[in-house]
């Protein structure tokens, strides 16, 4: 099914194609299993949205404002979502839904300090810049992603894996890594600041 935009309240296996709402403002709308396809939420707000088990394809949301807004199991791909900050999104203390999952999307300059991140699924993404200071990113997958400038500080990344990420810098006393997985020749780079030679 296709929807028109925005007239109701609640949606449910609804299909949005080509949706234009940048800088616009979507507020107190609750989506469940819906697709959205190719939208631009460029510089929109999301106020108290609720995005349940969605997909986002091709969508454009950077800059988008989350506030209060929760993504329960919703799936993001091939998506730009360039500068959000999650921590304005609404996230339950009790989780009861899956967890988010980006694939081949941009998340430059982006925030998720402080965030329960648990099996989060970030994948082939473009994530510079990033922040996860003191997340929970147990058993996240970050496998083939370029994390370059991304912050990784006092963050749980137990179980998680690295297999093929790129240009992470991830203290080892400062973060707890065990059980993360990763792949040569990038997991030399766990050996910053041991005051260590490695030889060849």
């Amino acid at each position: 099914m296709s929807a028109r935009p925005w007239t109701d309240k609640h949606y449910d296996d609804a299909t949005f194609e080509d949706m234009q709402a940048n800088g616009g403002t979507l507020d107190g709308i609750r989506f469940r299993d819906c697709r959205f396809v190719r939208c631009q939420f460029s510089e929109a707000t999301l106020a108290q949205c609720r995005f349940s088990d969605c997909e986002f394809r091709e969508c454009n949301l950077s800059l988008a404002k989350l506030t209060g807004s929760g993504f329960d199991g919703s799936r993001f791909s091939d998506c730009k979502m360039v500068g959000i900050d999650w921590t304005r999104a609404y996230w339950p203390r009790v989780r009861t839904a899956k967890a988010l999952a980006f694939h081949r999307c941009v998340l430059n300059d982006s925030s998720f300090f402080g965030l329960d991140l648990r099996e989060c699924v970030l994948t082939e993404c473009r994530a510079v810049d990033v922040d996860f200071t003191d997340a929970n990113c147990e058993a996240a997958d970050f496998q083939g992603s370029d994390l370059r400038d991304s912050v990784f500080a006092r963050t749980r990344l137990v179980g998680a894996n690295f297999l093929d990420a790129q240009s992470y810098r991830i203290d080892l006393f400062n973060n707890d890594i065990r059980r993360a997985r990763f792949s040569l020749p990038e997991a030399v780079a766990l050996l910053d600041g041991l005051d260590i030679e490695l030889e060849g």
